[in-house]
């Protein structure tokens, strides 16, 4: 057999190609930014494309563009032109600071809020500090005229809620350090704040409109807030400690130990430690991870089915409060329309793209995880609805329940240090208890709906009566 020698035809880059090559790479790696092995405080995220077609009304602004990720998008152009009128207004407001220190100031910052976007911002010097210059004076003066109830174009009901709600979007964001210098040149709070900055007032009274969020300023320092999505998130949750273990309920972190053990004990399985063996011995607090990836809870119509009664909390610490004592839970009120539904989603995903630390938990996702496990459907809505726990404000139950039903499928669940751990395994066990596992089973089969309860009642009187007319005729 003849072996034939095939040529391959190696293109070998001219000199001059080599040194154009070399110059565009080198060009490349000067354009990236931050320094080598120093980590970027990177602080505002471009959500995957998969998520945006899931439901991209929850992810991308309608009326204005914050930030550079939606920057110069033709839907938003009528807003952009508007933030020179806004511009202008918030410049007048102070007769001491010309427009020049505003730009040198914005200059001074333009590498560090650089830094804070996930993606390179491919914008030039100019542009860039122009954008932070308009869009961060466009915030203030929304908020100030809200203030003192100026008419103006943002004023309209309908501008404004979108506004809003564009604002609280984790891609329409700006670093909170560009507005809070901008409020600080016009003498309207410290340089650097010490204590509550009056910032934080302005927003919360002026912009954070919900009812379903209660929200309240955080005791921290500005200094430490990413942006104003952020802001919101730290005054929603709760400001305090998680005191699950003081309720019978198992914490994240001793939790997290009991795994550890477990996980020892299955390494030093040869030998025969006393102690190794009493603490994974323990069914009752069994910290295999399998163990945990299959805990669920039926949702509301089940339970309601095995005896689970639910009732509206009166008093809640926060929307988190959620108990279950003696087959009745209580839950804070939950009202969900557009809005909220937007600030939901947005507040989820800042808090997945937050580096994960043990001793943090993510609170709002366990949230949202507890939720689609209870809404399936829109009976369970509907059941949670008479109870006057949940509002519905969209169209129908069935797109509350669509909303809730999402959340699993996209956002990631740490079920080792889940908040509602312990309430999960209270309302299982329940739920699985023989009499009310029985109950739940009859009340399905026969009282599901008025023609089988019918047909139960007429069967039992039936029965009532035979029996009668066979008591009466033994008699005689």
């Amino acid at each position: 057999m003849e072996i034939q020698e095939v040529a391959i035809d190696i293109h070998v880059p001219s000199p001059e190609n080599a040194d154009e090559l070399q110059i565009f790479m080198k060009k490349k790696l000067d354009e990236v930014p931050g320094e080598p092995f120093k980590p970027r405080p990177v602080t505002i995220f471009r959500l995957p494309t998969w998520l945006h077609e899931i439901n991209k009304d929850l992810c991308g602004p309608k009326v204005v563009s914050i930030g550079p990720y939606h920057h110069g998008k033709e839907c938003l152009q009528a807003m952009q032109k508007h933030k020179w009128s806004m511009l202008r207004d918030f410049l007048a407001r102070d007769e001491n600071s010309g427009f020049e220190m505003y730009l040198r100031e914005m200059r001074l910052l333009e590498a560090q809020a650089r830094e804070c976007y996930s993606e390179t911002v491919d914008m030039g010097s100019d542009d860039f500090v122009m954008m932070l210059l308009l869009d961060g004076c466009f915030i203030l003066e929304l908020l100030l005229k809200l203030q003192t109830e100026e008419w103006d174009l943002c004023s309209v009901d309908w501008v404004c809620g979108d506004i809003i709600s564009d604002l609280c979007m984790l891609e329409n964001q700006m670093p909170f350090f560009v507005i809070h210098k901008l409020f600080a040149i016009q003498g309207k709070c410290d340089q650097n704040c010490e204590g509550l900055c009056p910032l934080f007032e302005l927003i919360s009274v002026k912009i954070w409109i919900a009812d379903t969020f209660k929200f309240s300023a955080p005791q921290i320092s500005c200094s430490e807030i990413h942006h104003l999505l952020h802001l919101y998130y730290k005054g929603v949750l709760p400001d305090r400690q998680f005191d699950r273990e003081q309720s019978d309920l198992v914490t994240g972190k001793s939790y997290h130990w009991r795994l550890q053990i477990f996980q020892w004990s299955k390494f030093f399985s040869k030998s025969s430690n006393p102690v190794v063996e009493s603490a994974t011995s323990r069914d009752d607090e069994s910290t295999s991870s399998e163990d945990i990836k299959r805990i669920n809870i039926p949702c509301v119509t089940e339970l309601h089915e095995a005896g689970v009664k639910f009732r509206r909390k009166i008093q809640p610490r926060d929307m988190f409060d959620i108990s279950f004592q003696h087959g009745t839970m209580e839950m804070p009120f939950l009202g969900i329309d557009d809005m909220e539904k937007i600030l939901l989603w947005n507040m989820v995903a800042f808090e997945q793209s937050q580096p994960y630390e043990f001793e943090s938990e993510r609170i709002l996702s366990s949230y949202l995880a507890l939720m689609d496990s209870l809404i399936n459907t829109e009976k369970d809505a509907a059941i949670l609805g008479r109870s006057g726990i949940f509002e519905n404000y969209l169209h129908n139950d069935e797109q509350a329940a669509n909303f809730f039903n999402q959340f699993s499928k996209i956002f990631l669940i740490n079920y080792s240090d889940h908040y509602f751990y312990g309430l999960y395994k209270d309302i299982k066990r329940y739920s699985e208890s023989a009499c009310n596992k029985s109950r739940a089973q009859l009340k399905h089969d026969y009282f599901s709906n008025p023609w089988s309860s019918i047909s139960v009642v007429a069967a039992s009187i039936l029965l009532i009566l035979t029996f009668i007319q066979t008591y009466y005729s033994a008699a005689k």
